[in-house]
């Protein structure tokens, strides 16, 4: 079977990146671990870590994501030139505020992926269009918007917009290098670019189904690390303070 490619997006200092990389030894591979860093180019030199990616582009370092239209584009670009070469059949795109709870986590992704006959699995996917999401909206707003949709997908509705959070996708070699391989014709949001294109690029995406629940936008979840283990969690989103900055 072909390793999974756990690329953990951070901006973080070294001694917070190399605590973030021991904890995700415990549940993945530590030599299929790959570092995209958004921090500085100072920070990044300095980070004692085999397999790293700097990831230069103010697209990344946004401060009001939504309206800014935060993109993982360059992650996704830097990642597939990287694995040029590379024997990895799967990417788990992960940020570093989004802990793995159990030791078989890639094998559980692996499952559930092959149940959904999927090709992505992300968290509170759902379609938008036609609804008064704002992120939706803001977007539909754009007169290029549905065009770009219209002359690429393969699909019979072109007017198809997912949403779906940024934080901990899984996705198939196939699907992770279509997508990068596509630049986006005007700053889209990441909770709707990546989503939409893969959808409309004919790949298959489905919901993480129960594990969902434990993966929110606000809150602190170390509090809770203990309890969402017992009750199955594999991994818990957000945990922003379990790293010494």
């Amino acid at each position: 079977m072909k390793p999974v490619l756990n690329l953990l997006l951070t901006h973080q200092k070294n001694n917070a990146v190399a605590a973030m990389a021991d904890w995700w030894a415990g549940c993945v591979p530590r030599e299929n671990i790959v570092l995209a860093y958004g921090g500085s180019r100072e920070d990044f030199e300095a980070l004692d870590f085999p397999a790293k990616l700097f990831i230069d582009d103010p697209r990344l370092r946004t401060r009001d994501h939504q309206r800014e239209r935060q993109s993982y584009g360059a992650v996704f670009r830097a990642a597939a030139a990287w694995m040029q070469g590379r024997d990895y059949g799967h990417v788990h795109l992960v940020e570093y505020d989004h802990l793995p709870l159990i030791p078989d986590l890639n094998q559980q992704q692996l499952d559930l992926l092959t149940t959904e006959r999927a090709d992505v699995l992300g968290f509170h996917l759902r379609r938008v269009e036609d609804t008064n999401c704002a992120l939706y909206l803001n977007h539909a707003a754009v007169p290029e918007f549905f065009p770009f949709w219209q002359k690429i997908t393969c699909r019979d509705d072109p007017h198809v917009v997912l949403s779906m959070m940024p934080t901990g996708s899984f996705w198939t070699r196939a699907a992770f290098d279509a997508v990068a391989a596509v630049p986006e014709p005007h700053p889209m949001y990441v909770e709707l670019f990546p989503p939409t294109l893969a959808h409309h690029l004919g790949f298959r995406l489905r919901e993480y189904g129960a594990q969902t629940r434990f993966v929110r936008n606000v809150g602190d979840g170390l509090p809770a690390l203990d309890d969402a283990r017992r009750a199955g969690a594999w991994t818990i989103h957000p945990v922003k303070h379990a790293w010494v900055a």
